[in-house]
C-alpha cells in the first residue's frame, strides 16, 4: 500500500459519515509512521474570518474551507478514497495557519 503524502485529500468516515480531510503532516513522518495528521475540510463558511480557516480556491479539487485547528491522527488504512491534492498556494496558507494555531 502506498503512503499518503502532505496535501493529499481523502474522504474518511470517523463514525459520522465520510468527510474530506487533507494530510498536513510532513512527508518524512507520513512515510515512516503508521499514522498521518489531517485537517478537516468543510463547506460551512460561518468561521471563514478566523485566521486558521483557509478557503479553497479554483486550483483545488474541492470547494470549501480547511479547518486548520481541527486536526486528527489517522491510520493509513483509513485513507481509502482519494479526492485529489490541494494546490501549493493553498498548502502555503495552511502552513501559515498552522503557525498561528500551534505557535
Amino acid at each position: 500500500m502506498s503512503r499518503a503524502l502532505r496535501s493529499q485529500v481523502y474522504r474518511v468516515d470517523l463514525g459520522h459519515g465520510g468527510k474530506p480531510w487533507v494530510i498536513i503532516s510532513n512527508n518524512s513522518r507520513n512515510r515512516n509512521l503508521d499514522t498521518v495528521l489531517a485537517a478537516r475540510i468543510t463547506t460551512t463558511s460561518k468561521h471563514a474570518h478566523v485566521p486558521t480557516v483557509i478557503p479553497l480556491t479554483a486550483a483545488d479539487p474541492l470547494v470549501g474551507f480547511v479547518l486548520v485547528d481541527d486536526i486528527v491522527q489517522l491510520y493509513h488504512d483509513e485513507l481509502t478514497e482519494s479526492l485529489g491534492t490541494l494546490s501549493p498556494p493553498t498548502m502555503a496558507e495552511i502552513s501559515r495557519a498552522l503557525r498561528i494555531a500551534l505557535p
